[in-house]
């Protein structure tokens, strides 16, 4: 049975909250580095969204704001939002610790034009935020509502198709299935029913033009931000890869106003 966007919203909110103490205390981000001052963001994210010193950025689905302050750091009037309040308690810390200046406010990402209510020069989003979201419609709207006139849009994610394939890179479900699927996930402590939704490449590019947006590039990458499966290796850019590169592991994505 189809859950409504409530429903799933306040399940993965839930599910964060819970797990990211967890994950935090796992090693799952790259802490330590952060600390001793380097930045959580890929090199090929820098270059395609390009010089952010002196300009606002709005990070939606900031999780911790590892890549929110990175963003600081390189000079941006960054804000990261989260419908996680424990994430963002994370965030604020590692801010404080950090000495960078950042925002957080927590709301529903389609939300997040009325709650800030202010236009940005860069809107960015990245890894692993797509699948918390039932619908791309309210995602794009968002965007488009919370962009400047020459503003710019960048997502980098993993590619659907991965979606596919199991532990064993054996196809385990279809590429087209729809609406949100029910999980409860034993990882870090966190046994909280929550839901993802799969989104297939063709429906963010549509989403984000029937919300006025003009995709300037989509770029598929075969590099992942984390270790999917156990055969990856890392490249010498801190990107997992599999080897002989056979399918896109991720994507990337910059868009602009019409």
């Amino acid at each position: 049975m189809a859950e409504d966007p409530e429903t799933v919203f306040a399940a993965n909110r839930r599910y964060w909250d819970r797990s990211t103490p967890q994950k935090m205390d796992h090693g799952s981000y790259p802490l330590a580095a952060f600390q001793a001052g380097e930045s959580t963001l890929f090199d090929h994210e820098r270059d395609e969204v390009g010089e952010v010193s002196g300009r606002s950025l709005l990070h939606l689905q900031c999780n911790n704001g590892l890549e929110t302050l990175s963003w600081a750091r390189e000079g941006a009037d960054a804000v990261g939002v989260d419908i996680s309040g424990e994430s963002l308690r994370v965030a604020r810390e590692l801010a404080a610790e950090s000495g960078l200046d950042a925002r957080f406010v927590q709301c529903n990402v389609y939300d997040v034009a009325d709650a800030l209510d202010r236009r940005f020069d860069v809107v960015y989003t990245s890894r692993g935020v797509l699948g918390w979201l039932p619908n791309l419609d309210g995602w794009a709207d968002a965007i488009a509502r919370s962009l400047a006139d020459d503003g710019t849009f960048y997502l980098f994610e993993g590619h659907p198709l991965v979606h596919s394939f199991d532990g064993d890179l054996e196809p385990a479900r279809s590429y087209f299935e729809t609406g949100p699927r029910e999980r409860t996930e034993s990882d870090f402590g966190a046994d909280e029913r929550h839901f993802l939704t799969h989104h297939r490449l063709g429906e963010v590019v549509t989403a984000l033009a029937s919300a006025g947006l003009t995709v300037e590039f989509l770029r598929e990458h075969p590099f992942d931000y984390w270790r999917r499966w156990d055969r990856m290796v890392r490249d010498d850019a801190g990107r997992w890869r599999l080897p002989d590169d056979p399918i896109p592991l991720t994507f990337s994505l910059r868009a602009r106003p019409t």
